[in-house]
Parts: structure tokens; sequence; C-alpha cells
């Protein structure tokens, strides 16, 4: 190892490090409140986990557990309950509608031409969602990646739009 992937790697331990400490006083302190079983206990703390690591990483959610005295299950729950809450380290979310509408315009071929565009690129790239309906029928089919909203989408749009993130 030459001095630079030296420093890198020693730059890259201390950072995990201080993440573990940051972890731990998140847990600890919302451990020992008064109501550290109640849900705005719970998703308090998830929220700034997620803040932390930029998703809940399944390795802490049984220490959490225990910490707030709750079993895993329930946090897995509302880790699941809440959509703003990430179970694994993605760069984006796509949404790809599959209401009546969307349906008859051909949401089906979006969401296959999705999943062929994304097949290439890094794990954890993206996630996709489909969800019944985006509320724009007008613009049909619809996809979003992330909060941007792109209608009357053609499956030979797909590649070109997710090319953008």
């Amino acid at each position: 190892m030459n001095d630079m992937d030296r420093n890198e790697f020693r730059m890259q331990m201390e950072e995990e490090e201080q993440k573990e400490r940051q972890w731990q006083e998140i847990v600890d302190y919302y451990g020992g409140q008064k109501d550290a079983k109640s849900q705005d206990n719970i998703v308090e703390m998830l929220r700034e986990v997620q803040e932390l690591y930029g998703y809940i990483p399944s390795e802490k959610t049984g220490a959490m557990a225990d910490a707030l005295g709750v079993k895993q299950t329930l946090l897995l729950q509302l880790i699941k309950l809440y959509p703003s809450f990430k179970k694994a380290p993605y760069g984006h979310c796509i949404t790809v509608c599959t209401g009546a509408r969307c349906g008859s315009e051909g949401s089906a071929e979006v969401f296959e031409a999705v999943l062929k565009a994304v097949e290439t690129r890094e794990s954890g790239a993206f996630k996709i969602v489909m969800k019944e309906c985006l509320k724009q029928c007008k613009t049909a089919p619809n996809l979003m990646v992330d909060s941007d909203s792109y209608g009357h989408v053609k499956p030979e749009e797909v590649a070109a739009i997710l090319s953008k993130y």
C-alpha cells in the first residue's frame, strides 16, 4: 500500500468510527427517553439514523430495538410503513404509475423498459416502485424519478430519461 492508499484507508476508518459513535449517541439518547417505546420517539430515532447513513442499516435494527425495549419486528414494520424510510442505500427512486389510465396507455411496457435500463447500471443506483396512481392521468403513462415527473412516456424514452440520473 502506498502513502496515498494508507491515508485514504485511515480517513475511511476514522469516518466509519465517527459514524459508529454518532449512531451510538442516537441510540442511547432515544433509548433513554421516558417515552422510549412511543411511536413518535421510535420514528424520530429512525429518521436520525437514516440521516446519518442515508438509509436504515438492517444490521443495526436489533440493537436499536433492544435500546428502545421493543421487538425488532416493530421497527421493521415502521420502516415499511413510512415510505420516506430506506432499507438499503440507493441513489434514485423510480416510480412507475400502474393506475387504470396509465395501464391502458402502456405503463407495463414502460415498466419493462425501466427494468431493462437499470439492469446495466450500478447495483443500488435505483429503487423501482410501482404506484397505483400518480394523479397525473392526463399525461399517461407517467413515470417519476425522485420528485421529477415525466408524462406521455414511451418505452424507448426511458433509457434517455434515466441517463440524467
